[in-house]
């Protein structure tokens, strides 16, 4: 764990590192306690950061994310080799930083090593940015001029197995930044989301719908999807666009469910599930959804 004083460095190299790309950021506190949006608007989350103005799961996204106002940042979570939980979105390393392996191979002070920007289109203007920990995260977070909501998906490995103990120690680190009442735990794999509930009732939950779940059980039809997420005890479910129908959708209500889709990046859509009255709505652009929500 660090201490604070190399969180406050930690704080201070980043907004160095950044500030020629994300200017306007301040260093302004966050309110000791948060409130989710009010009942009645959408949700703006940044999906990795903004994945379409910076280079996903880096200090450089999440921070972009904060200067554009995003109510959430939505993030990645894996383990190390030895156990830290780092943020990306591919259980391999290959994609983001053209190195072979995946996390789980590696510990976290060689992977911090590695540049997560190295195959972005603008790797030349963004520098070198580490594949940041969760805690990484959570400080930069701590900087947010106004309150800001984390979406954590807990990912799994790249064989599909779970990581042992990403659960405990993800609520531990929660607990530690008092971010139990400002976080929403989101994964596909539901069996994760019953142990977060278990070990942390005040953790909100939310089940991500992929194309195999809606192949099987959406076969049944809409409301066999509905009753199957609520059983499971989520308060969201997060779905991709192309499966959200206004009938999907109001069995979802019916249901009690929170809903919330990814990933829209195109006005038209943005509009259209803002109409529908979703909770949230995932974009790799979260400036456009401060442009388009925000009128």
């Amino acid at each position: 764990m660090l201490t604070m004083a190399v969180r406050t460095a930690i704080v201070f190299c980043v907004f160095a590192c950044i500030a020629a790309m994300v200017v306007g950021c301040t260093s302004t506190q966050r309110p000791a306690e948060y409130e989710a949006k009010p009942t009645g608007t959408i949700m703006r989350v940044a999906h990795r950061g903004g994945a379409a103005l910076a280079p996903e799961n880096t200090l450089a996204a999440f921070a972009n994310g904060l200067k554009t106002d995003a109510d959430a940042l939505e993030l990645d979570i894996h383990l190390s080799k030895d156990g830290v939980l780092m943020v990306a979105h591919d259980p391999l390393l290959q994609r983001t930083t053209g190195e072979s392996g995946g996390i789980i191979d590696y510990e976290a002070a060689v992977l911090r090593t590695m540049n997560a920007a190295k195959t972005h289109p603008q790797a030349d203007t963004f520098g070198f940015q580490s594949i940041p920990t969760l805690e990484e995260v959570l400080v930069l977070a701590e900087t947010a001029t106004r309150p800001v909501l984390l979406q954590i998906e807990i990912k799994v490995k790249q064989d599909g197995t779970r990581y042992e103990n990403i659960e405990e120690k993800l609520v531990e680190m929660l607990r530690t930044f008092n971010r139990i009442d400002s976080s929403i735990i989101i994964s596909f794999d539901f069996p994760s989301l019953t142990t977060i509930k278990q070990l942390e009732p005040k953790l909100k939950t939310g089940a991500l719908i992929s194309k195999a779940y809606m192949t099987k059980i959406g076969a049944k039809g809409p409301k066999a999807v509905a009753e199957d997420l609520a059983s499971l005890g989520v308060d969201y479910v997060g779905i991709n666009q192309v499966y959200l129908s206004q009938t999907l959708y109001d069995e979802f209500r019916a249901k009690g469910l929170k809903v919330g889709v990814w990933t829209v990046n195109e006005p038209q859509a943005i509009e259209k599930f803002a109409a529908m009255n979703v909770d949230f709505i995932t974009s790799d652009r979260p400036d456009l959804l401060k442009e388009l929500l925000d009128k």
